[in-house]
């Protein structure tokens, strides 16, 4: 019994075993593979966009490039300029060596010009040129005698006139000097100078003082931005090159049978602080070293030395020192005062 019921159950397994379907076996999924990503367009730089220029700094250039020749008038300048041959200093202080006539030839003998400064004004020839401490070139002009406004033969006064270039070029100011001078006659620029913003010059007497009744010579300074005369000093104060030191100018008056002094003037308001008699007439005013101006007299053989005290006072003075020294040597001639 127990036999039979064994078989029963094995038959009964069998049977149900070979009805039923198989089990499947699940295989473990691959990973995913990343799907790739689209190529990629090559990146283009972005286009540069136009940048606006630096700006431009105001002394950004060479203010003495120039022509290796420029004539203008009867004036040649050379790049760079010839030295001069002049054996006779005079008073007139000038860059220019030859006659005063518009019709002499003039050759330049002052620093090298930029190419920015004219040599004519009109009828009017660069005379002077100084460059100043910041770069900036102050230009003289005048009439040669018979260029227009006056001639040997009459004593008519030149046409001036002064005009500031800045580093590069830019025209600060321009002055007509001529409009300025006390008299229409009877007067002429020696010598002009710029210091510290304020314009000086000097109406020298054309030749001797008494032909202008005394009314000549003075020496005047001009504020260039209004063309103000700030102040003009008594006649008779300086008729030929002048100085100028700090707080002061050192100017000089002499002529053929007149009395030569020399002064120290205020620049504040063209007041004199000192006067001192000179032998001859003073020729040249220079600084010799600190502390120390020499002042060369007519005919140009003789310096006499002067030490500058209390020159940072209200009274400023000038002592002369030891003897007189000889200048230094070169040929001259010696010519008659200029006369018209």
């Amino acid at each position: 019994m127990l036999r039979v019921t064994s078989l029963l159950a094995l038959a009964a397994l069998l049977g149900c075993t070979s009805s039923a379907k198989p089990l499947a076996v699940a295989e473990p999924a691959p990973p995913a593979q990343p799907t790739p990503a689209a190529p990629s367009q090559p990146t283009q730089p972005p286009e540069p966009q136009p940048q606006p220029d630096p700006p431009r700094d105001p002394n950004d250039c060479n203010p003495f490039v120039a022509p290796v020749v420029r004539t203008g008038g009867s004036l040649t300048v050379h790049a760079p300029p010839k030295k001069s041959t002049r054996t006779f200093l005079g008073r007139l202080r000038s860059h220019t060596d030859g006659a005063l006539s518009a019709t002499s030839k003039r050759v330049w003998t002052g620093p090298q010009v930029p190419g920015f400064v004219p040599l004519t004004e009109g009828t009017m020839e660069l005379f002077l040129l100084d460059h100043q401490p910041d770069g900036s070139f102050l230009a003289f002009y005048r009439d040669p005698y018979g260029a227009g406004s006056c001639t040997l033969g009459d004593h008519r006064n030149c046409d001036y006139a002064a005009t500031l270039f800045a580093h590069c070029g830019e025209v600060r100011w321009s002055i007509a000097l001529s409009d300025l001078l006390s008299r229409p006659d009877r007067l002429e620029i020696q010598d002009i100078r710029l210091g510290d913003g304020t314009l000086y010059f000097n109406e020298a007497c054309q030749s001797y003082s008494k032909e202008a009744k005394g009314k000549c010579s003075a020496l005047v300074a001009v504020d260039p931005d209004t063309t103000q005369v700030l102040w003009r000093t008594p006649n008779l104060v300086s008729n030929g090159r002048f100085f100028i030191a700090d707080d002061y100018i050192v100017s000089g008056y002499g002529f053929t049978a007149e009395k030569d002094k020399l002064r120290v003037v205020r620049r504040t308001d063209g007041k004199i602080m000192q006067v001192i008699k000179l032998p001859k007439n003073p020729e040249d005013i220079r600084l010799l070293e600190p502390g120390v101006i020499q002042v060369i007299v007519y005919p140009g053989t003789t310096v006499i030395p002067f030490r500058m005290e209390g020159w940072d006072t209200d009274t400023p003075k000038l002592v002369r020192l030891g003897g007189d020294a000889p200048a230094k040597k070169r040929t001259r001639k010696r010519m008659p005062p200029p006369s018209r």
